[in-house]
């Protein structure tokens, strides 16, 4: 379940208490220096309940006059606290959110191009996106909070498919014998599975550093569902492979899980992916069983042809070949649908 907005203003003000800081007084703080807005939106982890003694005071500030150009954040400094403000136009926002609302019906592999092309597009950056969705402007407001199950489902998708990618490279890497690098995949996959779930729960955070403590949360609000058991049963095999522990393969256990969680938030959909060439990328002999693959890097592969469209998640003819070109951005991988 997302946080209430109750439970959002219950955590402003114990922050706000604890850094001895008032509405009123930010407010006429961020007027003085960067001018008179519609709203201050307070944002990042005080609106989450995450933070703690060293976490900045982030805003968001929006105001009714139109902007137009590249922006930088204001970085303020007020006592023992730094702040940092950044701005954008009424209009700016709008257009964020009509662009957001499209998406409602995207498919997964539309969900996954729009969130990676989002910063392309838009100087309202992705991250200041989610912000503003969590935001709780000074006058006490969440004004953005209705375009949270919007949000959610693009993100949600995002960490399902970054989640099928590292589940892929896990695979491939127990396949080629890679043993350490194996480990760091695991890890990015259980991490991105947690989000997943978070997200299709209405509880969307963009920092990284904040999923697992997100994860325990969550698991505390909504006690030990069977999804949450077999989450953290993971935990123990990865935290003992980190260690250097030999426990067999990770790749099934983790391609059950991918299973698993899609049928809870998957919306009716299993884990696909499906691969595209880069443009330009040009093969030459290097070595005899050998070749140099060409493009915006070089990777040196054997000589089975790589894979084009829709595959899966074991059975590879090459293992090493294909993570190796993923890895330089050779080949890029998207939900087939």
């Amino acid at each position: 379940m997302a946080l209430t907005p109750e439970t959002r203003l219950g955590h402003v003000d114990a922050f706000l208490a604890a850094r001895g800081l008032t509405p009123d007084g930010l407010e006429r703080l961020l007027s003085g220096r960067t001018g008179a807005a519609r709203h201050f939106l307070l944002t990042s982890s005080p609106t989450h309940g995450l933070a703690n003694a060293t976490s900045d005071i982030d805003f968001i500030r929006i105001q009714t006059e139109p902007m137009a150009g590249a922006r930088m954040a204001t970085q303020l400094f007020e006592g023992p606290d730094h702040l940092e403000s950044i701005s954008f136009s009424e209009e700016e926002a709008e257009a964020a959110f009509a662009d957001l609302r499209a998406l409602a019906d995207a498919t997964p592999r539309e969900a996954v191009r729009a969130h990676r092309g989002w910063d392309k597009r838009h100087e309202l950056r992705r991250k200041y996106l989610e912000r503003m969705v969590n935001g709780v402007s000074l006058d006490r407001t969440l004004p953005y909070l209705d375009h949270l199950p919007d949000l959610a489902r693009l993100w949600k998708w995002s960490s399902l498919h970054t989640a099928s990618e590292q589940v892929l490279f896990l695979s491939l890497a127990e396949a080629a014998g890679e043993r350490r690098g194996r480990v760091g995949y695991a890890v990015n996959a259980l991490l991105y599975l947690m989000d997943a779930v978070l997200s299709h729960h209405l509880d969307v955070y963009s920092n990284r550093k904040w999923f697992l403590l997100r994860w325990t949360r969550f698991r505390a609000r909504e006690g030990s569902t069977p999804l949450v058991a077999v989450v953290d049963a993971l935990r123990t095999p990865v935290s003992e492979a980190l260690a250097g522990k030999d426990v067999g393969p990770l790749a099934p256990l983790f391609l059950d899980l991918l299973t698993e969680v899609h049928a809870v938030a998957g919306e009716g959909r299993t884990p696909t992916l499906t691969v595209t060439h880069a443009d330009g990328l040009v093969r030459r002999r290097f070595l005899p069983g050998a070749d140099m693959l060409l493009g915006a890097s070089t990777a040196f592969l054997g000589q089975v042809p790589l894979p084009e469209g829709e595959i899966g998640f074991t059975g590879f003819d090459a293992p090493a070949d294909l993570l190796r070109a993923a890895r330089v951005g050779a080949v890029t991988l998207l939900p087939a649908a």
